[in-house]
């Protein structure tokens, strides 16, 4: 079987992507166990036959060795990241060593070692900035683009705001500099509201996911702005099969995608509490607050670049994947 790094392991994406892979690929993992819930998601990894390896992505010592020792290894998947805005205005330059120098990091042991490794990267939706040069329409339970344009393609300028946007527009940069400059199959994936199990999600990230635990044990919730602020959902399954079939194609070197749900798979916070009370009877309590600098009161992938590259579309609906959530 051919061989596939991937770096995160022990994340929410990390580890439901290996179990998605295990039986196609020989997998190796590694992780640093920063994040609150990886222990968990190490020992889910455990049983279902999987190991994973402490190795810091930000430390390039310890991971060029350990590269090393892996020997030829055909792709690597790099999804050790910081994933919190909060977390990233509180510490900076952790933000900053995971995210921009892990990427470069990694980016530069294959310019070295292994120039035609396939390489999968994920950047974020929230490269983009605020979005706040468009004008809005707000309805009752979403807010909506005044012009005519659904959804966002990879032609939006990048205008990073806050800690995590810039540390994450740093590292697709890197990789579409490294892909174009030195010839190496290196993608970014700029990707929007990944949900699915075991995301030990908060409130500022993995919010599909920290909704429904709220719901589960009925708790109050906090909202940052009305609970208008659409984005476009996309369940771990669907983006699982597209990094499945991104494996076994041609990359193009440094190119990037936006990744999401698409306009069909979009809604709101609102919306979601709605998608709550039809499938359980269950109201979510909640108290709206204001948005901050950063938040995007409107983001949806146009997947038309990557469903074209890779034929691929999101498959699995909202409620679906609600349900699926909900184990109902």
């Amino acid at each position: 079987m051919k061989k596939i790094v991937i770096t995160g392991a022990a994340g929410f994406i990390g580890s439901n992507l290996a179990i998605f892979l295990k039986n196609e690929f020989d997998l190796v993992l590694l992780d640093n166990f920063s994040r609150k819930g990886s222990e968990k998601n190490k020992q889910l990894l455990l049983e279902a036959g999987l190991h994973v390896q402490a190795v810091d992505v930000s430390n390039s010592l310890q991971l060029f060795n350990f590269l090393d020792r892996v020997g030829n290894f055909e792709s690597i998947i790099h999804l050790a990241a910081q994933t919190s805005l909060l977390e990233s205005l509180l510490k900076p330059k952790l933000d900053f060593d995971t995210n921009a120098l892990g990427t470069l990091n990694i980016l530069e042991f294959l310019r070295i070692q292994n120039n035609k490794c396939r390489g999968i990267f994920l950047a974020s939706n929230k490269v983009y900035g605020n979005l706040n040069q468009y004008q809005y329409v707000e309805s009752e339970k979403r807010y909506s683009l005044s012009s005519r344009l659904l959804a966002f393609d990879e032609s939006l300028p990048i205008l990073p705001i806050g800690g995590y946007s810039i540390s994450k527009s740093i590292s697709d940069a890197y990789v579409a500099e490294y892909g174009k400059r030195y010839a190496m199959p290196v993608i970014s994936l700029r990707q929007s509201a990944v949900y699915g199990p075991n995301q030990n999600s908060r409130s500022d990230q993995g919010w599909v996911s920290y909704f429904i635990e709220r719901l589960n044990t009925n708790e109050e919730v906090f909202l940052r702005g009305q609970g208008k602020q659409v984005r476009d959902i996309l369940y771990i399954d669907d983006f699982s099969n597209l990094v499945k079939k991104l494996l076994v194609s041609d990359l193009q070197n440094g190119e990037v995608y936006n990744v999401g749900g698409g306009v069909n798979f979009s809604l709101s916070i609102l919306e979601l509490f709605d998608i709550f009370a039809n499938l359980t009877g269950k109201t979510l309590d909640y108290k709206t607050g204001t948005m901050a600098e950063e938040d995007q009161k409107y983001f949806v992938s146009d997947n038309a670049k990557i469903s074209k590259f890779a034929n691929w579309n999101p498959v699995i609906t909202p409620v679906s994947g609600v349900q699926k959530l909900l184990r109902i």
